[in-house]
């Protein structure tokens, strides 16, 4: 007499496949956790890349160059002496007015003027211990401020710079410098904040 074949119950079925959703949807929270780090990472090692890019191009071109923060994205300003009669001769009475008020223009050279800041990725600036404010650093008059200096001696502004990204609270990625060295960025947890 042969013995009856078993085949899997509807249920049993329903059971492995809800099982596997749920190892699927582990696995995807854990990459889009990933993704955040990585992205912020990335973000901060085009930061140290566009400053020391920064840094080179003030001493090349013997150069006070600023770093401006707006809302959205980081701007590369250049001081512009408005004492200067070779660089201000072409300007309207208008220009130069604002040029007094405010001698950082923006930069017209080899380098991109401008770095976006992903909507995502939170910028906070430290230096000397204060928290730089974005919104103080921009006249609607007279354009933006700089709130780094990358000077033609080589020197610039000590600062820290702190990335976080809104779906991730568990790391932190810090952009640092003292001034003279290379700008360093490293990854810390909240344990190291």
């Amino acid at each position: 007499m042969q013995g009856r074949q078993r085949g899997f119950t509807l249920l049993e079925l329903m059971v492995v496949l809800m099982v596997i959703g749920l190892l699927l949807s582990m696995v995807n929270l854990a990459s889009s956790d990933n993704a955040a780090q990585s992205d912020t990472e990335d973000f901060g090692r085009q930061l140290q890349a566009a400053f020391t890019q920064y840094r080179q191009e003030a001493v090349f071109q013997n150069l006070d160059l600023g770093g401006g923060w707006l809302p959205d994205e980081f701007w590369l300003l250049v001081y512009t002496d408005p004492n200067s009669r070779e660089l201000t001769q072409n300007m309207s009475v208008e220009d130069l007015t604002r040029l007094q008020e405010n001698p950082w223009l923006p930069y017209q050279g080899d380098l991109a003027p401008t770095l976006e800041i992903p909507e995502d990725i939170y910028v906070r600036l430290v230096i000397d211990d204060e928290e730089i404010v974005r919104d103080d650093l921009l006249d609607e008059d007279t354009g933006p401020l700089p709130a780094l200096l990358f000077l033609s001696s080589d020197e610039y502004t000590p600062f820290r710079m702190e990335l976080t990204h809104d779906s991730d609270e568990r790391f932190m990625v810090i952009l640092s410098g003292d001034g003279i060295n290379p700008i360093s960025v490293e990854t810390v947890r909240p344990d190291e904040f």
